[in-house]
């Protein structure tokens, strides 16, 4: 027998409470967590910086887009870019979103989209991890918002080259806005010639001329589409009239050169006219002597050149920008154009010929500013890549904006 079978049962009872109420204690404690603890980890996850579509919504909710910004920007900078679904090119897309509803924030709502579509290309794969056509759509309306066609065509025309069942998609916009501007007119010419409908696009350029006889562009592409069809005389007209209209148009300089060499006649007053022009430039960045390649040849993603450009007085400019590309898988490259970390434009280079493209910054502010030109591309070692070549940029003070 043992010894506490012969206490009587009160003080049996006695000694077994204090461990029957720990247990029962312990056992309620144990409940009341399991109970409690989805909403301790939801109050715990609704502050956590993963959590960041949530607190946006709500901040947008409440009206406080800043902050609903502020919380997507800072989720950009410090999540891992390593986490699928948390990349950055998902968060400033929202970002763009976001701006876009709050109104009145066109610059802010370009830059986003923008930044977010230069995530999708530095992460592309040679197959392509492009933004999707959605984000397109967003940045071509968002070009056109901030009167800037020929961002909406560059836009466009990659769009077109990643996306051939999507064409008509991203022609929609030029079509809606032609009426108003010559330029959309001229650039909704080029898209229709790109999708094989020459007639129609001859006719737009033509359009755009009589909209506006010194819209800039029109005259260079009559000229080629001249060129294609052997009307030398033609072309050489119309490369003639683009000089008179855009002096800086490096593209009508070149092919009217060509022209002139091919009939064997002297195109020296052609070079005079164009070393003319290349003085009347604010700013040039050319090759060192003895360089080869150019300026700067952009083998890598995030490669770049960044140049300081001083102005003694505000002013409306126009950068002439000289490169090519290789293409891979028929796709050409692309680079960015940021004037003082502000993303300005995407630009396509479209050819493996030698070409100027052309980027308008309405508005320049006396003082020193830095523009940089990063490849977006998806450039790789070996038979196929995709690199951008720059061969030299210009800057030339507009008299007005265009």
């Amino acid at each position: 027998m043992r010894p506490d079978e012969t206490l009587p049962l009160a003080e049996r009872v006695r000694r077994l409470r204090i461990p029957l109420l720990v247990t029962v204690g312990a056992l309620a404690a144990f409940y009341a967590g399991v109970a409690l603890l989805p909403r301790l980890v939801r109050v715990v996850a609704s502050r956590s910086l993963y959590n960041y579509r949530d607190l946006a919504a709500k901040a947008v909710a409440r009206g406080d887009y800043e902050r609903a910004v502020s919380v997507i920007e800072r989720a950009a900078r410090e999540i891992p870019r390593d986490i699928y679904f948390e990349r950055p090119e998902f968060m400033f897309e929202r970002l763009g979103r976001i701006r876009k509803d709050q109104g009145g924030h066109g610059a802010e709502t370009l830059e986003a989209f923008l930044r977010a579509q230069a995530s999708y290309f530095r992460n592309i794969g040679l197959r392509g991890y492009a933004p999707p056509p959605r984000l397109i759509r967003d940045i071509i309306q968002a070009y056109f918002e901030m009167d800037n066609p020929e961002g909406a065509y560059h836009e466009a025309r990659f769009a077109m080259d990643l996306y051939p069942f999507f064409r008509q998609e991203f022609v929609k916009a030029h079509v809606v806005h032609c009426m108003e501007d010559a330029r959309i007119m001229r650039d909704l010419g080029l898209l229709e010639i790109k999708q094989g409908l020459v007639p129609s696009g001859r006719e737009r350029l033509r359009q755009s001329l009589v909209r506006d006889p010194r819209v800039p562009e029109s005259h260079f592409w009559l000229g080629r589409l001249a060129e294609d069809t052997r009307q030398t005389s033609e072309a050489l007209r119309e490369y003639e009239a683009e000089l008179a209209n855009g002096p800086y148009n490096e593209n009508a300089y070149v092919r009217l050169v060509a022209l002139y060499d091919q009939l064997r006649r002297d195109p020296a007053y052609v070079s005079y006219r164009c070393t003319e022009t290349h003085n009347q430039a604010i700013a040039q960045y050319l090759p060192k002597e003895g360089a080869t390649g150019g300026l700067a040849v952009l083998l890598a993603v995030r490669e770049k050149i960044e140049l300081p450009l001083d102005l003694a007085e505000p002013a409306n400019l126009v950068f002439s920008i000289v490169a090519n590309s290789t293409p891979c898988y028929d796709v050409y490259g692309w680079f960015d154009f940021t004037l003082d970390d502000r993303h300005i434009q995407t630009l396509y280079a479209d050819s493996l010929e030698v070409r100027g493209y052309t980027v308008r910054v309405n508005g320049v502010e006396a003082g020193r500013h830095a523009f940089r030109i990063e490849n977006l591309s998806d450039a790789a070692e070996g038979g196929e890549d995709r690199n951008v070549i720059i061969h030299n940029v210009r800057v030339y003070r507009l008299p007005s904006a265009p």
